[in-house]
């Protein structure tokens, strides 16, 4: 399929918010039993960076949250690679501002392993999440622990994640199964899980 080419212009004052939303969202690749796929004829710019489907988790397994501190989270690309081979990696940086525990214990289980992210872009209309991380290659993550220095200093668990993709930032509107439910990354609907 040949690419959709549109144009790429810009309204006056057009909504532009910066960063992440507070809320990211992680699973080791091994706990997936179906990825979404890049779309497969897409007809629009839209669709030229957006994943068809769902991701279907192994039984008992779902997308785990973290708080991510805005001011100190955000995502990117880049490309990478030689000329006639080239790709992005797709590049999450998060900050969780403790090291609890808890926090440690995420830094301790992901070590050496294959974890995605989704993480959403803030909008005022529009729902924007992204996936770092694809079936096809290994990402690489980085656990980063901090005190602060003194009083007010900033402290916490620091996370990067670096990914692979032959798709900048690739969108997501399919559901994500989260600990509590699940969020129509579509619409923004979370539904509880009924008791």
């Amino acid at each position: 399929m040949p690419p959709v080419y549109e144009d790429l212009k810009w309204n006056d004052g057009q909504i532009n918010p910066s960063g992440i939303r507070s809320r990211v969202f992680y699973a080791q690749k091994s706990w997936i039993k179906t990825w979404p796929t890049p779309t497969a004829s897409p007809s629009t710019a839209e669709e030229t960076v957006q994943l068809s489907g769902d991701f279907e988790m192994n039984t008992g397994k779902v997308f785990q949250e973290i708080y991510s501190k805005q001011g100190k989270s955000h995502v990117d690309f880049d490309e990478v690679g030689d000329k006639d081979h080239k790709m992005f990696i797709n590049k999450l940086v998060g900050m969780y501002p403790d090291i609890s525990s808890k926090a440690k214990a995420i830094a301790k289980n992901n070590l050496n392993s294959n974890v995605v992210f989704i993480a959403q872009l803030p909008h005022e209309t529009e729902k924007r999440f992204v996936v770092i991380g694809s079936e096809e290659w290994d990402n690489e993550i980085k656990f980063t622990g901090k005190s602060g220095e003194g009083a007010g200093s900033e402290k916490g668990l620091f996370f990067e994640c670096h990914a692979p993709d032959t798709t900048p930032l690739p969108d997501y509107v399919g559901n994500l199964p989260v600990t509590d439910g699940s969020i129509d990354c579509e619409t923004g609907v979370f539904t509880p899980t009924t008791p």
